[in-house]
């Protein structure tokens, strides 16, 4: 598998050059395929339940939502059936919903891209054999165990009931230590309009570069981290444990201003937002896992924040949590929204649209909308492009739309 995916990374690397002499050329050839739904034999054969997987709570495109968000008009489809498709581990229902977000690589580059596909809500849509600690596959292995491995981001808008900040979210992940009564956030949707900012995807993440963060013995961590998967290698259905990350009370304090948000906390968000803007709920976008967990506490062997900022805040401004595997909290657990592999030469579709966050004013980040315009009208990144001015306003033109 290694060798056919080193092939097919230096085919791609070849494209990419013959796309900076004639971008206009390649965007008539789909080497990449459009993402499709897996089949119902592929789901099973990775330990997905599909009897789960096709409830209508579960939200699986093509028995769900064709019109709707994430789409942003009535008429705007988010699948459609296509008989086109001739792999096998796949079904005729091709996604057109196409999420940006950031990778987890520390680069804060607005170039991944996922095909949402279904909700996971509880640890029963993996059939008994898959759940952790089961038997698993034939490596003995759950896919349940392997997927966790693999983190999906998602900020909700932090705002209660009442409209203001809450530092701690609802349900099972609320920090109880906290006075009575200290307001939460619903954590019940991931749909777009929840969000405050957008997703970062650890498709980076492999145990051949360390990106995984194996460390079985804690050497480098000092905690044991026995994790030697590849998303694009271990993770066949590109799924997604949620991770939820939050500004805490040191950071936003409390509506009834029972707790104050520390001047630390208040300092290292203003430069935040300097760096990368505010989101829906006005608190700081944060783009990078350096970011996250320096923002934690943790020392990351970095200034993510720059040299006006040289150690973690003690305590913390930012918490993160996951839901109860349960169910309990009755929102998305996993993800089963595939990154696209290669989004170049065609597999961004001329009828697949872009989902991200937007504010009153328009999308949070514009970089997302200049990546997809250039990779549906012309097959590759706008970094790896040589536009003539025709073209370049074309690509300005459907990243304004998208």
């Amino acid at each position: 598998m290694k060798s056919l995916r080193t092939h097919a990374s230096l085919f791609l690397t070849l494209a990419a050059v013959a796309l900076l002499a004639a971008p206009e050329v390649m965007a008539q050839q789909n080497i990449n395929p459009p993402p499709f739904d897996f089949s119902d034999a592929f789901y099973g054969a990775n330990g997905i339940d599909v009897t789960q997987l096709d409830q209508a709570a579960a939200g699986r495109f093509g028995l769900f939502r064709q019109f709707g968000p994430p789409a942003r008009t009535s008429s705007q489809a988010n699948w459609v059936v296509d008989n086109s498709n001739s792999d096998p581990t796949r079904k005729n229902i091709r996604i057109l919903a196409t999420t940006g977000g950031y990778p987890d690589d520390g680069s804060g580059t607005a170039n991944e891209f996922i095909s949402i596909i279904a909700f996971v809500l509880n640890q029963n849509f993996f059939n008994s054999a898959n759940q952790s600690g089961g038997v698993g596959n034939a490596r003995g292995i759950a896919m349940e165990d392997i997927v966790g491995n693999f983190e999906g981001y998602a900020a909700l808008k932090q705002t209660g009931h009442d409209g203001h900040l809450a530092p701690t979210p609802c349900g099972t992940m609320r920090d109880t230590t906290l006075p009575n009564g200290t307001p939460c956030f619903p954590v019940t949707s991931v749909a777009t309009p929840s969000l405050r900012q957008d997703w970062r995807f650890a498709t980076n993440r492999n145990a051949i570069d360390g990106s995984d963060g194996n460390d079985p013995l804690g050497i480098v961590s000092g905690t044991p981290n026995d994790s030697p998967f590849g998303y694009f290698c271990d993770d066949l259905l590109g799924m997604w444990v949620l991770t939820y990350f939050w500004y805490n009370q040191n950071s936003v304090g409390d509506p009834a201003g029972n707790i104050q948000p520390t001047a630390q906390c208040t300092a290292m968000l203003h430069q935040l937002a300097l760096m990368h803007g505010t989101g829906l709920d006005g608190t700081p976008n944060v783009l990078t896992a350096d970011e996250l967990n320096f923002l934690e506490g943790t020392d990351v062997g970095a200034q993510p924040l720059g040299p006006g900022f040289p150690n973690p805040p003690n305590p913390g401004c930012m918490n993160e949590g996951q839901l109860d595997t349960g169910g309990a909290d009755n929102g998305s657990i996993w993800l089963i929204c595939p990154a696209i592999p290669d989004p170049r030469a065609g597999a961004i579709a001329s009828d697949a649209f872009l989902d991200t966050v937007r504010g009153p004013n328009g999308p949070l980040d514009t970089r997302f909308n200049q990546n997809f315009a250039c990779l549906q009208l012309f097959g590759g990144f706008c970094s790896e492009l040589t536009l003539t001015p025709a073209q370049q306003a074309q690509v300005n033109a459907a990243a304004a739309s998208n």
